[in-house]
């Protein structure tokens, strides 16, 4: 695909430079979609009717809830406490976006994280899977694009 834009439901993907995607390259609107780090850093996941993450009932994990709120935006990353022995974890994620009549869409997915030995020196501070979370939009057909 050599667009730079995907459309998934309400909402539209800009491909970021350095960053592999791979969807449904038959259809007009993916309904689902893959963002991959070419180093193994991440591995985003989003798929139509995914549902959004809750913890468990009687998980002998902890969990931690970090929320970052933008203008119309907020992105919540529910993460699995870190275990000694695994090198990567899954978060799971929901970005809540407005649209210009108030109404809320919301796009669940997950994450995969490597934590090599290098991970905090590579990501400088910023992972950049939250680029690819902060630069999507909402389509034309939610009433603003």
């Amino acid at each position: 695909m050599t667009e730079k834009r995907i459309m998934f439901g309400d909402f539209v993907f800009s491909k970021i430079r350095g960053l592999e995607y791979l969807l449904d390259e038959e259809k007009s609107e993916t309904d689902y979609l893959f963002v991959n780090d070419p180093r193994e850093q991440f591995s985003m996941y989003f798929e139509k009717d995914f549902p959004v993450f809750s913890v468990p009932d009687g998980q002998d994990r902890s969990y931690c809830l970090f929320e970052i709120k933008r203008p119309g935006r907020r992105i919540k990353l529910f993460c699995p406490e870190k275990r000694t022995h695994l090198r990567e974890v899954v978060w799971y994620f929901y970005v809540e976006m407005l649209d210009g009549g108030g109404k809320t869409h919301g796009l669940p997915g997950q994450v995969r994280v490597n934590f090599q030995d290098d991970f905090f020196a590579y990501v400088r501070g910023r992972p950049r899977f939250l680029d690819v979370l902060e630069q999507i939009e909402l389509n034309d057909k939610t009433g603003i694009a």
